[in-house]
C-alpha cells in the first residue's frame, strides 16, 4: 500500500480536528439550547398557574376566573393561561371545567391521580397527546371546605420545532463547515510545504562534487529556514570531512609511495646484478627499515582511527607524572646523546593527576623524540614538569631550527609536514603529533606551541590535575 503524503495527511488532520470541534460545539450548543428551552417553558407553566390560581373563585362548586375585562393585560394572560387547563372536585372526581384544547387531547385523571396529586407538592409532568406534547402542572386548591385540583399547560411543540431546526442546520453546517476545512487546509498545507519542496529539491541536488553549495535561506528567521541553517552547517562539516579524506588519501598515497619505491628499486637492483651474501644481505636490511616505517605509519594511522571513532577507552587512574617523565628521560638519554644532543630535565616532585597512563607514556615521548629529531648536533633539548592546584604542566624546548609561523596552527594535522628541510631530517609518518593532540583533547587539556625558525621551539601541554577541567 502506497504511504500517505504529508500534505494528505496535514488535510486529514485539519479535517479531522475542525469535524470534532464542530460536533462538540454543536453537541454543547444544543445542550445549552434544550436546557434554557425546557427551563423557560416549566418556568411559564409555573407562572401561568400560580397566575391563574390569583384569579379562580369558586361560587357554588363551580370555577370562575375574576378578572377586569376592561383590562387588556388581564384579558391577554387569561386567555393565554386558560388555553390548557382543566379544574376538578377531588372528592368527586369530576372535571368542572376545562379549555377546549385539553377536552381534544383526551386528557382525563383517574381517582387515584386526582388523590396522588391532592397529597403532594405541586407537580410537573410531561403527557403526548394527538395534539402534541404538552407539560402540564397539577397543583391542589382549597376552596369552600372542599379541595380542587387546578391543572395549568402549556405545548411543548415551540420547544421541540426550535431544537428540531437547529437539527437540520447542523446536519448541514457540519458537513460543509468539514468540506471547506478539508479544501482550505489542503490549499494551506501545500503552500506550506512548497519551501519544503524547495529544500529537498535543492539538497538533492547536491552531489560529493558540489559540498561547497549551500541550502536557500529565505530571510524569514522561521522553522525551515532554521532547518536549512543546520542543513547548511552539516554540509560545512560534510564538506570539511571529504576535503580531510582527500588530503588524507593524497598524503597517505604519497607516504606509501616512496617506501615501496625504495624497496621496489633495491629489489630491480639486486636482481639485475650478481651480488655477494653479504651485499644481499644490506639490501635485506636496508627492506627492513622501510618496513618498520611501513609497520609504524600503518599502526599509528590504526590507532588514531580507533581513537577518532571512540573506540579507544581513556582510563582514569592516578599517575604520577613526575616519576613518569624522569624515567621516560633516561631512557631518551641515550638516543639524544647518539644524535649529539643533549638532554636535561627538571621535574617537581610527585606531581599526580588522574588520566591514562600509557596515553600520557605516549604524549610524552612524541613531544620529547620530536625535539630531539629536528635539533642539530650540539643542541639541547629541556625537560620541565610542574603543577599547580589545578594543573600539571609539561614543557619540552629545544633551541634547534624551529618552525615558520605560519605552520604552527597545523602541526598538528595528519601527515602535516613544515617544510622540506625538517621532512627530509624526520623518518616518522606526520601522525605523531595528531596523536598527541587527540590525547590532550581526551584529558580535557591544552597543548601551546611557541616556534621562531632558527630559535628553537617551545612546547607547553597543561592537564587538569582532577582529569575533568576544562
Amino acid at each position: 500500500m502506497r504511504p500517505l503524503t504529508l500534505r494528505i495527511k496535514l488535510t486529514l488532520f485539519y479535517s479531522i480536528t475542525v469535524s470534532v470541534l464542530l460536533t462538540g460545539f454543536a453537541l454543547v450548543y444544543y445542550r445549552v439550547l434544550s436546557v434554557g428551552l425546557d427551563r423557560d417553558l416549566t418556568q411559564e407553566v409555573i407562572d401561568r398557574t400560580s397566575g391563574l390560581r390569583g384569579y379562580l373563585r369558586f361560587e357554588e362548586g363551580l370555577p370562575a376566573f375574576a378578572y377586569d375585562p376592561n383590562d387588556p393585560d388581564e384579558v391577554s394572560f387569561i386567555n393565554t393561561a386558560t388555553r390548557y387547563y382543566q379544574v376538578y372536585e377531588i372528592r368527586q372526581g369530576t372535571v368542572l371545567a376545562e379549555s377546549d384544547e385539553l377536552r381534544a387531547s383526551g386528557i382525563q385523571y383517574s381517582a387515584q391521580d386526582l388523590a396522588r396529586y391532592a397529597q403532594g407538592p405541586p407537580t410537573l409532568i410531561d403527557v403526548q397527546t394527538d395534539q402534541g406534547k404538552l407539560r402540564l402542572r397539577n397543583e391542589a386548591v382549597p376552596a369552600e371546605g372542599d379541595l380542587y385540583l387546578l391543572v395549568v399547560g402549556a405545548s411543548m411543540q415551540s420547544m421541540e420545532d426550535t431544537l428540531n431546526s437547529l437539527v437540520t442546520a447542523l446536519a448541514w453546517l457540519i458537513p460543509t463547515g468539514v468540506f471547506l476545512a478539508a479544501v482550505a487546509s489542503w490549499f494551506m498545507a501545500g503552500k506550506a510545504l512548497k519551501p519544503v519542496a524547495a529544500l529537498g529539491k535543492a539538497a538533492g541536488e547536491i552531489a560529493v562534487s558540489s559540498l561547497d553549495r549551500r541550502l536557500p535561506v529565505r530571510g524569514t528567521n522561521d522553522e525551515l529556514d532554521q532547518l536549512a541553517a543546520k542543513f547548511n552547517d552539516t554540509l560545512a562539516r560534510l564538506e570539511n570531512a571529504v576535503g580531510e579524506m582527500k588530503q588524507f588519501t593524497a598524503s597517505i598515497s604519497h607516504e606509501l609511495r616512496t617506501p615501496l619505491a625504495v624497496l621496489r628499486g633495491e629489489a630491480e637492483v639486486a636482481l639485475m646484478q650478481a651480488n655477494s651474501t653479504e651485499q644481499y644481505r644490506r639490501v635485506l636490511a636496508s627492506q627492513l627499515e622501510e618496513f618498520e616505517k611501513l609497520s609504524r605509519m600503518i599502526n599509528q594511522l590504526l590507532t588514531l582511527a580507533r581513537a577518532e571513532s571512540g573506540e579507544v577507552a581513556i582510563a582514569h587512574e592516578p599517575v604520577n607524572i613526575s616519576s613518569m617523565t624522569h624515567g621516560l628521560a633516561e631512557q631518551l638519554e641515550p638516543v639524544a646523546a647518539s644524535k649529539d644532543v643533549s638532554l636535561s630535565w627538571n621535574c617537581d616532585h610527585d606531581v599526580t593527576l588522574r588520566g591514562d597512563a600509557s596515553w600520557f607514556e605516549r604524549i610524552i615521548l612524541n613531544l620529547v623524540d620530536n625535539a630531539i629529531k629536528f635539533t642539530p648536533p650540539g643542541g639541547h633539548v629541556w625537560i620541565t614538569v610542574s603543577g599547580n592546584a589545578s594543573d600539571a604542566i609539561l614543557e619540552i624546548a629545544d633551541d634547534g631550527m624551529g618552525i615558520a609561523p605560519e605552520a604552527v596552527p597545523h602541526i598538528f594535522e595528519r601527515f602535516y609536514r613544515t617544510d622540506p628541510s625538517r621532512a627530509n631530517r624526520a623518518d616518522g609518518a606526520g601522525l605523531g603529533l595528531s596523536l598527541v593532540k587527540w590525547a590532550v583533547d581526551q584529558h580535557h587539556g591544552s597543548i601551546h606551541v611557541e616556534s621562531s625558525p632558527g630559535r628553537g621551539t617551545h612546547v607547553t601541554v597543561k592537564l587538569p590535575r582532577d582529569g575533568n577541567a576544562g
